[in-house]
């Protein structure tokens, strides 16, 4: 059975519950016949569509920043439309078309261990088109940057550490009934260079793993910490539960995770 005799059915129920309830409630069949189930039905078609979109947009913008935060390039393309009409307007330029999109998140060249640009988005405002086929979504981008520096051989990695807030307004389109990212337009109304840098994961774990006490209550856990659990690692990506939202194809965290060694006590 088709998603939309599925959702046809499911509406008719609701449109079919409602005018029950109306004769039940007093009103006559003529009244109740002004409306006709038909249309009741389509109207409630529509507004679950509406959300529905809405719903899958998120997803694909939130999809799209978890990928951001790594630089999983590849991941960051397939959210893309290959319509002529894509565009990305950075700061730094314009790049246009799906071409332009890989130009720019090149996958020949892999971020070092430690990149994140981590830009959480927020205060999201989606505008769908009356005709359900494309939309507009405004965004607060919020999150800590930090670029490796390079370092001479046996000398400890440096990074950059900043938070940044952006704007995003972001075109959507709708196609073969998948969203896909369209055009973004972007800005950056104020970023904070932190000078003495922040926490690392080895900060945290580091001394825990050498047999010193964590913060927060001590008390023996049921499972013990893992020496070789990469999570204590600099440039760990926590694996996601979740398939790309375009190409339902699993992502590359295992991949780049491969890098990392563990952490030594």
């Amino acid at each position: 059975m088709s998603e939309k005799k599925t959702r046809r059915g499911f509406v008719k129920e609701i449109a079919t519950g409602s005018a029950a309830v109306a004769v039940a409630g007093g009103v006559s069949s003529g009244e109740a016949s002004q409306e006709s189930l038909e249309s009741r039905l389509e109207r409630l078609e529509r507004r679950l569509q509406h959300l529905e979109d809405i719903q899958a947009i998120n997803r694909l913008q939130y999809a799209y920043n978890y990928y951001v935060e790594h630089m999983m390039k590849q991941e960051i393309i397939d959210c893309f439309s290959d319509s002529p009409d894509v565009l990305l307007d950075w700061l730094e330029g314009k790049w246009k078309g799906k071409a332009g999109v890989r130009k720019y998140f090149d996958v020949n060249q892999v971020p070092q261990v430690g990149f994140q640009h981590q830009l959480i988005p927020s205060a999201g405002l989606i505008t769908i088109a009356q005709d359900g086929k494309t939309a507009k979504g405004r965004w607060y981008a919020f999150g800590g940057v930090m670029m490796p520096v390079p370092a001479k051989e046996g000398e400890k990695p440096e990074f950059t550490r900043s938070f940044i807030n952006g704007i995003y307004e972001i075109g959507y389109i709708k196609e073969e009934g998948i969203w896909k990212i369209l055009t973004i337009n972007w800005v950056i109304p104020y970023g904070v260079r932190i000078k003495d840098g922040w926490i690392m994961p080895e900060d945290i774990a580091g001394p825990m793993l050498a047999g010193q006490s964590g913060a927060g209550p001590q008390m023996a856990a049921d499972i013990p910490m893992d020496k070789d659990d990469l999570r204590y690692v600099t440039g760990y990506i926590l694996p996601f539960h979740f398939t790309h939202p375009v190409t339902g194809k699993p992502t590359s965290e295992a991949k780049r995770n491969a890098r990392l060694k563990p952490l030594k006590p």
